[in-house]
């Protein structure tokens, strides 16, 4: 399971990688002062309340995926980004 934070402001900010087996759980702070919101798919599906659990854990059934054959995510962005190139020199 990987926790990775969607735009960090730090760049100590690390996705964190544990165990299938693990659960994670997090308790919202009687003391808090800001309520996080828990969005999906970029959509907020609901406000987290002081004293409530959200649990991460691994699904018991997996999730298929499809990909095409004749597609690479990694060449796309070699091409679009140039990541891999080597660097030039611009003289003014």
């Amino acid at each position: 399971i990987a926790l990775v934070p969607i735009c960090p402001h730090s760049l100590s900010s690390r996705p964190i990688v544990v165990g299938g087996d693990c659960e994670i759980r997090l308790v919202i702070g009687e003391k808090d002062s800001i309520l996080p919101q828990v969005s999906c798919d970029g959509e907020v599906k609901f406000s987290a309340q002081a004293g409530d659990q959200l649990i991460v854990r691994k699904k018991a059934k997996s999730l298929r995926l499809i990909h095409p054959p004749d597609h690479s995510f990694y060449e796309a962005y070699r091409s679009k980004l140039g990541w891999g190139s080597r660097l030039e020199r611009k003289d003014d």
